[in-house]
């Protein structure tokens, strides 16, 4: 399931993924463990926002993941909306 919708305007599908989604984002340069859990808390076309929640510190931030760095691989990206069914966006480079 694609979560962007267009490459060489980078935009979010909206229809794939909606506000109160859990999700992970990691960097691509990251090891696996240091990727971040949250709440979709607000999608735009080209934003994503985050409410992280951080176990180690029991504390929470808002983090922002933005079309355009999905688009080049910056980021890899789990979420789901049911706990049933993961969809999984690679950190892949696209080609205009």
């Amino acid at each position: 399931m694609a979560l962007i919708t267009n490459v060489s305007v980078p935009t979010f599908d909206k229809t794939v993924i909606n506000r109160g989604d859990s999700i992970r984002v990691r960097r691509a340069t990251e090891t696996p463990v240091t990727g971040r859990n949250g709440i979709v808390t607000r999608i735009t076309d080209t934003m994503i926002e985050i409410l992280v929640s951080n176990i180690q510190n029991n504390a929470t931030s808002f983090m922002q993941v933005m079309a355009g760095d999905v688009a080049i691989g910056v980021w890899e990206i789990w979420w789901t909306t049911d706990f049933q069914t993961v969809n999984y966006n690679p950190a892949a480079t696209m080609t205009p």
